[in-house]
């Protein structure tokens, strides 16, 4: 089977959609000899900043030496970048073979979804090259993800915010409790900036679990000297003049709650000295998210998908055209089941021109559909039936002092950076 075929099989398993709960994982795992237990773990969890968060701490491990397996949802161009060992996504050859070996011992009955499927290669993939430790991202919520099958040495929850309320609740509590699931009994919790609706959620899971409890602000901190330098202050460490390559002040919350979870991966014996982790901040990568692919004009790519995100990006966004002048083209997609007028509330009003598109998922709103839900009209707006369309005309409305930032969707930023590196492209994810 090659790997095209491989993936077409994979990807027809979307046709049994999102299925939340952990009976079918178990049985997957237990019939593959149960993987996941061959490795230390950290799961992370989180409405926004998951994916940086454990980019981040996978960053620092490798610096230090660890043959560490980075776990993330959902990939931008490749089905590969979702499993990465030491920074190197899972070989296509892999890939087959693991589709084939887990069909092989998958029971006859079992009826896995796309993603209870790919965290099943993950784990395989992990065990099979002897990784020391997996940095493992909650696909969404975290109680009934099919990743909550980890006894980890530390959790992490980054913020709560709304996002899939269809999936997991339409109140700032209920998708904490939803996110309080992987909280284990005895483990550590760091918690990142979250509000009070939310740091009560996770207060309370933590003092039912026994779950020792650091949250930011409290028990530990970063204090910024600009969006990608800063202080850290923690629980038994303090750092000055830290580094981190990735942009935005989120960034600074996401790179700190790594570093405190470093504290508790030390107290589990682990050896991360001061030189490395200031490595992996230096040296990290995280595509898709602030990601700059080109100069004159600047082209950004974000896959901020929800009002908090949103709020994030416009920060920067400001910011940046304060210290760069120029105006700023914003091409947006976004999924049809998202909250586009809170989305669209902080951004329209910096852009002096917006271009309405969709990426060819088939859940993503027309771009007809996203302008009704504008909360005024940019001094141009423009509609493209693509992202390859979209594109041309934010180059053809933008100066070289110029900024187009590509936001709304991750499906759409994938698109874009798949257009601009040449690179093949499949539109079914999940």
């Amino acid at each position: 089977m090659s790997y095209q075929s491989a993936l077409d099989a994979l990807y027809q398993l979307q046709r049994f959609g999102i299925k939340l709960g952990l009976d079918t994982t178990k049985t997957l795992l237990s019939s593959l000899g149960n993987p996941h237990q061959h490795f230390k773990t950290v799961h992370i969890a989180g409405t926004n900043g998951k994916g940086s968060t454990a980019a981040i701490l996978a960053s620092i491990l490798v610096a230090t030496g660890y043959r560490t397996g980075l776990y993330t949802s959902p990939h931008l161009v490749d089905f590969s970048e979702r499993i990465q060992v030491n920074g190197h996504p899972i070989p296509h050859e892999r890939v087959e073979a693991l589709i084939d070996r887990i069909n092989a011992s998958c029971p006859t009955s079992l009826r896995p979804t796309f993603f209870e499927f790919a965290t099943a290669i993950a784990f395989c993939y992990f065990a099979e090259v002897n990784t020391e430790i997996g940095i493992v991202e909650v696909g969404m919520g975290g109680r009934f993800d099919s990743t909550n099958v980890l006894d980890p040495l530390v959790t992490i929850i980054t913020n709560v915010e709304l996002d899939h309320q269809k999936y997991l609740g339409d109140t700032i509590e209920a998708i904490a409790k939803e996110k309080c699931g992987i909280i284990q009994p005895n483990i550590p919790t760091v918690v990142g900036n979250v509000s009070p609706k939310a740091l009560a959620v996770i207060q309370k899971t933590c003092s039912e679990q026994r779950s020792p409890l650091l949250q930011f602000g409290v028990d530990f901190q970063a204090i910024g000297s600009s969006a990608s330098r800063f202080d850290f202050h923690g629980r038994r460490s303090s750092y000055s003049d830290l580094h981190c390559s990735l942009m935005g002040h989120h960034q600074v919350e996401n790179a700190a709650c790594a570093l405190a979870a470093v504290e508790w991966l030390r107290d589990a014996g682990m050896t991360i000295s001061e030189d490395d982790l200031r490595e992996g901040l230096v040296s990290v990568q995280w595509p898709g998210r602030l990601e700059c692919i080109a100069n004159n004009p600047t082209v950004f790519l974000d896959g901020a998908h929800n009002p908090a995100a949103a709020a994030s990006l416009a920060v920067f966004l400001a910011e940046h055209q304060r210290e760069h002048s120029g105006n700023i083209i914003l091409v947006i997609g976004m999924q049809k089941d998202k909250d586009m007028t809170s989305f669209f509330a902080p951004l329209i009003p910096l852009a002096h021109a917006v271009i309405l598109t969709r990426s060819a998922h088939q859940q993503s709103a027309s771009a007809e559909a996203l302008a009704e839900q504008l909360p005024g009209r940019p001094m141009q707006l423009a509609y493209a039936a693509s992202a390859e369309e979209a594109m041309m005309k934010a180059h053809d409305t933008a100066a070289r002092e110029d900024t187009i930032c590509v936001t709304g969707s991750l499906l759409l930023v994938g698109e874009v950076k798949a257009h601009v590196e040449g690179a093949p492209f499949s539109p079914l994810r999940g």
